[in-house]
């Protein structure tokens, strides 16, 4: 325990409240409405707080409510708050839905009530037909999930049924061929707020050209635009916005970084790592209010039943004692798998590996002169809007 720590665990569901790291929190967090602006524009200094005290600490008054809330921002410590069934998503959040249910963290792969029964070579209802670039992707998309190597994360983008990934490279060569007679673009209404929609349909079984009311769907809620069971409808809901803002954080990064978009061009297979470290880097979610429903014990301490447990996903993947240069954006990082920070990782990860290259591989793709991608966000963090030119 640290020094000067108010005390050990009593025995009774509290925890371990060590003063100096609530002093040096509480130092730098004014009401929660001005931190939330703070963390909006640059959540870094915070996470690095968190990372000098193990186990969770508590800060008073910080949460609605007033009624205080754990922190958990160490790498080991989220995995463990994520991994600890007494641990549920506290349903007065408004957090992405879906990446943790009532036994903790949603279990990697393809839930068995996804519609799998959806034969390979479905009707033309569900490619693009808009342009030639439909047509001519059929026979340069992959047809399968199983040809590229996984990512450093170990997710299985193979766990999907096979035609999800011809649908997506269907979908991705019809979305470049679009913007790549443009001379200007914005990539994030133009291009990430559409592909994940398309992967998560065509995971669901939905023809294509419902695609425009499942997305509208996943922002929006309502009835879903077919059958689901509730836990399935949730994680969809959540994999299609959390894909969308990852998506825009991983163009901005490669967009700012000449040298690693050439690479990825000459290279696809390293999409794998780039959505790894985009994930790491920047989440599209970066925490989970979690309450316990129990008393349970975390490293350092334990958390009485009732209270609340902020985990901090962005923190985790900044943790200094596993990510050496946390800040660097590096998809060449080895080292330790990172926190899962997807509702759906397979999905994720898919969209990318096969949605991406027809995208990357457009002539004259590079930032518009004098803008500068910017993640913004608390509870949903990525760019929004990513303004680009093009050769045509």
């Amino acid at each position: 325990m640290a020094p000067g720590a108010a005390g050990a665990d009593d025995g009774g569901g509290g925890a371990l409240v060590r003063a100096p790291a609530e002093a040096a929190l509480r130092s730098h967090v004014p009401a929660l409405a001005s931190l939330a602006a703070r963390v909006a524009r640059d959540p870094a200094p915070y996470y690095r707080l968190l990372h000098r005290e193990p186990g969770p600490v508590r800060v008073p008054g910080t949460a609605g409510g007033g009624d205080g809330i754990w922190l958990v921002g160490r790498a080991a410590d989220v995995r463990a708050a994520l991994a600890e069934p007494g641990l549920v998503a506290d349903a007065a959040t408004e957090d992405i839905p879906g990446l943790v249910d009532g036994t903790g963290l949603v279990g990697i792969g393809v839930r068995s009530d996804v519609r799998s029964d959806v034969p390979a070579d479905s009707s033309s209802a569900d490619v693009p037909s808009d342009s030639s670039s439909a047509a001519s992707s059929s026979a340069d998309g992959p047809s399968d999930g199983a040809s590229a190597p996984s990512a450093s994360s170990g997710v299985r983008a193979a766990a999907l049924p096979p035609r999800v990934a011809g649908v997506v490279a269907r979908a991705g060569h019809v979305l470049a061929g679009r913007l790549g007679s443009r001379a200007s673009a914005d990539l994030v209404p133009e291009f990430c707020d559409w592909l994940p929609a398309v992967a998560l349909g065509a995971a669901l079984g939905l023809p294509y050209r419902r695609t425009e009311v499942l997305r509208r769907w996943c922002r929006a809620g309502g009835p879903a635009p077919l059958p689901l069971p509730d836990a399935l409808a949730v994680r969809a809901r959540g994999a299609e916005r959390a894909t969308a803002y990852a998506l825009a954080s991983l163009l901005g990064a490669l967009l700012t970084r000449p040298a690693h978009l050439a690479a990825v061009r000459d290279e696809p297979a390293l999409v794998d790592a780039v959505w790894a470290e985009t994930l790491r880097h920047d989440p599209p979610a970066p925490y989970l209010v979690l309450r316990a429903r129990e008393r349970v014990r975390l490293p350092g301490g334990a958390v009485a039943a009732g209270e609340r447990v902020l985990c901090l996903l962005g923190a985790a993947g900044w943790d200094p004692v596993e990510y050496p240069d946390p800040g660097s954006w590096d998809p060449y990082r080895g080292g330790s798998v990172p926190v899962p920070a997807h509702p759906w990782p397979d999905l994720g990860l898919l969209t990318a590996r096969y949605g991406l290259p027809p995208l990357l591989g457009l002539r004259g793709l590079a930032l518009a002169p004098g803008f500068a991608p910017r993640a913004v966000g608390v509870r949903v963090r990525g760019p929004r809007r990513l303004l680009v030119r093009l050769g045509g």
